[in-house]
């Protein structure tokens, strides 16, 4: 079935920022090839819907989180196309008619095999440009900066503390776990990395971000860290997209924010253990992102993060310099 440029289309994206992000190059590729058309989109909560706040491939955002709801939404929509597959878990018993896209492989990238699917559709041709996310920031968002930023040094490394399991389950919940989940690098090995670039790089002051769930690991990282901006909590997703044009670098494990940051130039230092670096790494991989992959998350030591992020810094000082 393609789609027409007089259709009225709604798209179905997820209930998470990552996932979403990989949505958009999919939206944009729609969009070039059907201006005229009306896109719409549904994200399943608020928080994810942010993802496509001031992005003008979209006509209109909505959340929508039950079956009858998106149900009765569709119904004024001559196509309705399903973005992301666990989107249709999440709203068991809809009865709308739907274009979904195949099963996902582990050998191509997320956003990639979207826009595939979504290319099949308009029978469009892929360009090299086309593979790039779309995530806005606004005015806001550059006062929110004057105001977090004022006090902060020359030099700006952003670590992403947090992760989509404490947001939904809670600090309580989630803070004896922690240390057991394969994604994450141990709070213990942030810390002494901060420490150890502190020590590295002159005139440096580390940002850290999170939800507001994990205030505990921000107590504990500014309790050892010198020089933290704390931004626990305090973030929206046009925050943390502004936020990628003012740093020299940005660090996390494998979590939605790495894929706010692949949206800007910004430099990017990627942890991955268990999860598929290929799948769900830094999009479009450029030179300028690092991807550590190893079996277990334990496994990946400080000095060999230091090391690259130093070895970074050196690159900019040098290029800076000429």
């Amino acid at each position: 079935m393609n789609l027409k440029n007089t259709d009225k289309i709604l798209v179905l994206a997820s209930a998470s920022t990552g996932n979403n992000v990989f949505c958009t190059p999919a939206i944009r590729f729609l969009r070039k090839h059907l201006p005229s058309a009306t896109i719409d989109v549904v994200a399943l909560n608020k928080l994810s819907a942010e993802v496509f706040a001031g992005n003008h491939d979209i006509n209109n955002v909505y959340v929508i989180n039950s079956a009858s709801a998106f149900d009765k939404k569709a119904k004024d929509y001559s196509q309705v196309v399903v973005l992301n597959k666990n989107a249709l878990k999440k709203l068991a018993g809809i009865k709308t008619v739907v274009i979904q896209p195949p099963t996902l492989h582990g050998n191509e990238h997320h956003a990639d095999q979207l826009l595939n699917f979504i290319a099949s559709l308009v029978d469009g041709k892929i360009q090299e440009s086309d593979r790039e996310y779309v995530v806005a920031s606004d005015e806001s968002s550059q006062q929110f900066l004057a105001q977090n930023l004022a006090g902060a040094k020359k030099n700006l490394i952003l670590i992403h503390l947090g992760c989509g399991t404490t947001l939904l389950h809670g600090w309580k919940f989630f803070y004896s776990r922690r240390a057991d989940d394969e994604k994450l690098w141990p709070i213990g090995a942030y810390i002494e990395l901060g420490k150890a670039l502190q020590n590295a790089i002159p005139d440096l002051s580390i940002i850290i971000t999170g939800t507001s769930n994990e205030s505990f690991l921000a107590k504990k990282f500014k309790k050892e860290v010198t020089n933290t901006i704390d931004l626990v909590g305090k973030t929206s997703v046009m925050d943390l997209a502004a936020l990628m044009t003012r740093i020299n670098l940005f660090i996390a494990h494998d979590c939605g924010v790495i894929h706010i940051a692949a949206a800007s130039k910004v430099p990017i230092v990627a942890l991955f253990g268990p999860t598929n670096q290929v799948m769900t790494g830094p999009y479009p991989l450029r030179a300028q992102h690092h991807v550590i992959k190893k079996d277990r998350m334990t496994e990946i030591s400080v000095m060999e993060v230091a090391n690259i992020v130093t070895h970074t810094f050196e690159k900019q000082s040098h290029f800076a310099s000429e």
